[in-house]
């Protein structure tokens, strides 16, 4: 008996193996010869029916999607089966970079605007430094002329009060002479 195995299939086939067993004659050959052309057709045959068998699976894949688990003679092939799990781990791993690259994208958004933002403001505080600067500057000369003016008017009323002074001094003395007169 010979026994040929295809991936859906168990096909078994009997084959005469008397020939085998009894000692060469003219009848034996024939039956050696009939039985190698009858291997030979059987593998024929069997070629044909795998290879019909494997279009008709593709067949099946093309019309049902490429989902070959559905089928009722699907045998799960261990490699592809953890080629399915390891394309998953990169699916999801690829999933994971994706939304840390956007989420990163969005931080660095959020940092150009803050660099702008203090780059601005930094812009505004050198501004504002220049014109306090010059307000300083004018105040510095406006506070010169008042001192000035001050010293100009401590010093009048220094005049003044020596005058004021001298009078009252001058006074006192004229109204001791006219008091010493009278």
């Amino acid at each position: 008996m010979l026994y040929a195995f295809a991936p859906c299939r168990f096909t078994c086939v009997l084959l005469p193996t008397e020939a085998c067993r009894q000692t060469s004659s003219p009848e034996n050959i024939l039956n050696k010869v009939q039985a190698n052309e009858e291997e030979e057709r059987l593998n024929r045959e069997l070629e044909l029916t795998t290879k019909e068998r494997n279009e008709l699976t593709d067949r099946l894949l093309y019309v049902t999607g490429g989902s070959m688990s559905k089928s009722p003679y699907f045998r799960p092939n261990p490699f592809y089966e953890n080629l399915k799990i390891k394309e998953k781990e990169v699916m999801s791993l690829l999933h994971n970079l994706d939304t840390k690259n956007i989420e990163h994208r969005e931080k660095f958004q959020e940092l150009k605007k803050e660099i702008n933002f203090y780059r601005n403001l930094h812009s505004r505080l050198l501004m504002d430094q220049a014109c306090m600067k010059k307000k300083l500057v004018t105040l510095k000369q406006e506070s010169k002329e008042v001192q000035r003016y001050l010293f100009e008017l401590n010093r009048k009323d220094e005049d003044e009060q020596e005058k004021t002074s001298n009078l009252q001094t001058q006074q006192n003395v004229v109204s001791e002479t006219a008091g010493d007169m009278a």
